[in-house]
């Protein structure tokens, strides 16, 4: 037998008696391993080899940590509305009596709750004074004035119906105001004002003028909203601080005076006065159709000039405010002044309080101007 594979016969033998372990292993606690440090997952488990006294073997392992991928974003769309009657779920109105009924049973409501009682209303009237007025303004004060709610008053508010100058800044120095606004406000009485506000101190009522023109009968709607008007102005200003003026740059005077007038109206209505629905109501809408004021957009009765030819805001104001309690209640509407007071913009408030986009009150009341019964010419 040739040398060579005489060799290799107990070679292969051996070869073949030794046991087969194969490369890939799996890992398992207590086995053997090759080198430190290397790391094997097997099952859910990270081992890792380390030497146990001469020994190379897996140790215990360790959890795999379940991953949790963050879930792709869902891509969001804007809502699509075929109106914005259905954007804010306002129903577009068909007649102008249930936007008048709604209106003045939200306001019914509202002036049931006293929520200012520590309010105390000062009135002076001089002798001479007409009594009917003198009753409808204790009333009609007295009523907003307990009603509605904004900061409390430093001092008791005070009402003045005069008749001549000097006795109106008598009282009024006597009653504690600065020699020089009691001045002021003295020589701008008699002008042909019935009344007016001084922010949210005082009223001032010109008798003498209204007895003149005879306003109690030939402007008797206009007399009897009066008080409540302006008792309101002065919680706006309570609320909002000195920020009217005659050009509306930063609250426009549909809103500074149609609220004023609407409360106005409501309350005379309230008190029992004059009904809202059925006399008051046409007071604004007669203001409404006027020509200066029918031809334009409500978006435009900004300013306050008092001019002839210039857009009426009183009447166009009520009837918004009107609308606007109608949809969202007096507490919305009043939230509108308590933004305005937290230097929030005018369009901004609007939004912040009812929900609506002013833009958009805009176009929905436009739309309802005809059924409102002041159609746009």
């Amino acid at each position: 037998m040739n040398k060579r594979l005489i060799a290799f016969l107990p070679i292969l033998s051996l070869l073949l008696s030794l046991p087969l372990t194969p490369v890939n292993a799996a890992a398992k606690a207590g086995g053997t391993c090759s080198k430190a440090g290397i790391k094997s997952v097997v099952s859910g488990k990270t081992y890792t080899c380390i030497k146990s006294g001469k020994k190379l073997v897996w140790n215990k392992g360790v959890a795999v940590a379940a991953s949790n991928p963050t879930p792709a974003a869902t891509p969001t769309t804007a809502a699509s509305y075929a109106t914005l009657w259905e954007k804010y779920s306002w129903v577009k109105p068909t007649s102008a009596s249930s936007v008048a009924s709604a209106a003045t049973d939200k306001f019914s409501a509202y002036v049931a709750v006293t929520r200012s009682k520590d309010t105390v209303i000062k009135i002076i009237a001089q002798e001479g004074a007409d009594q009917t007025l003198l009753g409808w303004v204790k009333d009609g004060a007295n009523l907003v004035a307990k009603a509605f709610d904004y900061p409390k008053l430093s001092k008791p508010f005070l009402i003045v119906i005069g008749i001549d100058r000097a006795w109106v800044e008598k009282t009024y120095i006597e009653n504690g105001w600065n020699k020089n606004e009691a001045k002021d406000l003295a020589e701008h009485f008699g002008l042909g004002s019935p009344a007016g506000a001084i922010d949210n101190r005082s009223n001032l009522y010109d008798s003498g003028v209204i007895t003149r023109n005879n306003s109690l009968v030939n402007d008797k709607l206009g007399m009897m909203q009066t008080p409540g008007h302006e008792f309101f102005h002065a919680v706006q200003f309570s609320w909002t601080g000195p920020i009217a003026d005659a050009s509306g740059s930063k609250v426009p005077n549909w809103f500074w005076e149609g609220p004023p007038t609407f409360i106005g109206l409501q309350t005379a209505s309230y008190l029992g006065l004059a009904s809202y629905t059925t006399e008051g109501r046409q007071m604004a809408v007669g203001r409404s159709n006027h020509p200066s004021t029918k031809s334009h957009l409500l978006s435009e009765a900004t300013a306050n000039t008092g001019a002839p030819d210039a857009i009426d805001p009183y009447g166009i104001g009520a009837i918004a405010t009107e609308f606007l309690v109608a949809n969202v209640g007096m507490e919305k509407f009043m939230d509108i002044h308590t933004n305005l007071g937290k230097k929030k913009s005018f369009a901004d408030s609007f939004k912040t309080a009812t929900g609506v986009e002013l833009t958009d009150f805009y176009t929905m009341f436009e739309e309802a101007r005809p059924v409102l019964g002041i159609p746009r010419s």
